[in-house]
């Protein structure tokens, strides 16, 4: 071999070298790989490791389709090193790309199918909804209830029934037939029901699917802000039977009205019921007599004639859930009432004075604040005539919320039948002081009555002359998570130096199940605005005093100010919040009073 022919092959050997340093050798792989499938907007914990020559300096994380993938965090580790992946709100398949940071050529990727939370088409059958809040000059209630049959294959409105009030009207149209209307849901559950009755106007919904028997609703339009939910109909022809617990709010009137009435599927057979009229309150009373009821019609709407000595004889109608769950409200003009009433079955209730549960109210308030109050908290009862703990968080708007008052040591009963009691100190959760709980069937959940899981609970009122609400209580698990996706909702009355306004929020959010949640809502400010999909994201902190109560920030749509909450977590599936912000300013009441919930969505 001659110099030239050396000098050659040592020009030619030199690059391979250099090629071989900078990472020829470089192999990448997926060592800890996501699931095939994931649940949008699902997070995955994934790592990748990188082997060969030039290797220090780890993996960059990217996706396809750009743009609609989903996100890392970080985007750039170390070999070995994991990354969190979070899938886009929307379905369809994605591919995970690990590259090599030394050398962009030497990559690797791995497949996963983002799937729906739920189809439209999943969402078929007949369904009763219910509904209240308040219509547009911010004070007089407006409620709605009744039936529809959903085509989910079409995503037509192919019938229904329902009963309307708009207490400033009056308008009341009862048994009114719903002639169209349409619904539809995106990959996150996230959604819009529209209906056509023949005389009520035409009303709009914001819906966040939960699972395909139960939705959560809220009114979307400038007319009226309410909340509620949509839940699939089981027996329409059923009647109430047995023992019942029912609870009904007139914010109108001011009156809470609720107890445990027992039927034989034709009459009323016995009864013992409270009463809060403007602060005038009756407890343990009758409404046997002069009271009566109608079986259902072939959408589920029967008719209840109640006898309340406060109030007078009123007539509600009452749309089949199922056998133990039935909407509530009012159509005679007489009052404006709406609610829930539950089956009881065939238990004995005693055993709830020894066990924990969580609770939510809100309602109306009398006197100087601002007129509406809202409050959430747990307890336990020490199994005799007392609660052995519990923290409540309470606002009335008065600039000194209620945040972890203690509970301990209050009287608390639960009869045989269902039919019990809480009575607070006053001193430790303002001016709540006066619950009247009513057991419901263990195998019926309140928050969602198709579950076959989170069963048992009670309705509530709170009973006191400054605060007339309505509530529920759920049994309280131990250690439940925060982890996955949620359906989301909060409505209520914020009051600035110059504006009071209602508003509703209703939308979508995934739980990392340690800190934080992130999704998108709908808001509707009454009579102002309605913004659909605004951003939505918080952080929580556990409360280590109170196992179950964690304290969180809210922010809406980017707001630069975020909102306070506290939220009581009855299981893994179900926890309730309560907006605790209330300030006084030169003499002005600035507060949001709020009340909501987080239901996981399966």
């Amino acid at each position: 071999m001659n110099i030239k022919t050396l000098l050659v092959g040592m020009a030619i050997a030199v690059p391979m070298l250099i090629t071989g340093c900078g990472g020829s050798n470089v192999v990448i792989e997926i060592s800890t790989a996501p699931p095939a499938s994931m649940e949008v907007n699902q997070s995955a914990t994934i790592a990748a490791t990188v082997t060969g020559a030039g290797t220090n300096s780890g993996v960059d994380w990217s996706c396809t389709p750009v743009g609609s993938c989903g996100t890392f965090t970080p985007a750039n580790t170390d070999s070995g090193a994991s990354t969190v992946y979070m899938a886009p709100r929307t379905a369809g398949p994605v591919m995970i790309i690990a590259t090599s940071t030394k050398n962009a050529r030497k990559s690797t990727s791995v497949s996963v199918n983002i799937t729906a939370v739920t189809n439209t088409s999943d969402i078929t059958g007949n369904y009763t909804f219910s509904a209240s809040g308040v219509e547009q000059d911010f004070t007089e209630p407006y409620a709605v209830a009744g039936s529809i049959a959903i085509d989910g294959a079409t995503g037509k409105i192919t019938g229904g029934e329902q009963d309307f009030f708009n207490s400033n009207g009056p308008d009341i149209f009862p048994a009114d037939p719903i002639t169209t209307g349409t619904i539809s849901v995106g990959d996150d559950g996230r959604g819009t029901l529209t209906l056509t009755p023949t005389s009520a106007p035409a009303e709009i919904f914001s819906i966040t699917v939960v699972n395909n028997k139960h939705i959560l609703i809220t009114q979307f339009q400038a007319a009226a802000t309410t909340s509620g939910s949509l839940d699939f109909q089981t027996a329409p022809s059923s009647v109430p039977t047995g023992r019942n617990a029912f609870a009904l709010l007139d914010s109108a009137f001011a009156d809470a009205f609720g107890g445990v009435l027992t039927s034989n599927g034709a009459t009323l057979t016995a009864s013992e019921a409270d009463d809060d009229l403007e602060g005038a309150t009756t407890f343990g009373f009758s409404i046997t007599a002069g009271s009566s009821f109608t079986a259902p019609d072939a959408d589920g709407r029967g008719t209840f004639t109640l006898n309340d000595p406060n109030f007078g004889a009123f007539t509600v109608a009452y749309y089949v859930v199922g056998p133990e769950a039935f909407r509530l409200i009012e159509f005679d003009d007489v009052g404006f009432a709406v609610g829930s009433m539950y089956g009881q079955g065939a238990g004995n209730f005693a055993n709830m004075m020894g066990s924990k549960f969580v609770f939510g109210q809100s309602g109306v308030e009398q006197g100087a604040n601002i007129g509406f109050f809202s409050a959430a908290g747990q307890y336990t009862g020490n199994g005799t005539n007392a609660l052995s703990a519990g923290v409540a968080d309470v606002n009335e708007g008065d600039g000194n919320p209620i945040k972890a008052g203690s509970l301990t040591g209050s009287a608390y009963i639960v009869n045989a039948n269902g039919y019990g009691a809480i009575t607070l100190s006053g001193l430790t959760t303002d001016n709540l002081a006066n619950f009247g709980i009513y057991a419901v069937d263990p195998a019926i959940n309140v928050a969602d009555p198709n579950s076959a899981s989170g069963g048992g609970g009670a309705v509530m009122l709170d009973l006191d002359v400054n605060n007339i609400g309505i509530g529920i209580v759920a049994p309280q698990a131990t250690s439940p998570t925060f982890t996955g996706n949620f359906a989301f909702s909060q409505a209520g009355v914020f009051q600035t130096a110059t504006t009071l306004a209602w508003y509703g929020l209703l939308g979508q959010v995934a739980s990392d199940g340690t800190s934080k949640f992130v999704g998108l809502a709908d808001y509707n400010e009454l009579n102002t605005a309605q913004t659909p999909g605004v951003t939505v994201s918080g952080t929580y902190t556990a409360d280590g005093a109170n196992a179950g109560r964690s304290t969180a920030t809210l922010t809406v749509n980017g707001a630069a100010t975020p909102n306070n909450i506290t939220i009581y977590q009855a299981s893994s599936s179900l926890l309730l919040h309560v907006d605790v912000d209330s300030t006084t300013v030169g003499g002005n009441q600035l507060a949001t009073i709020g009340l909501g919930v987080f239901e996981q969505q399966q």
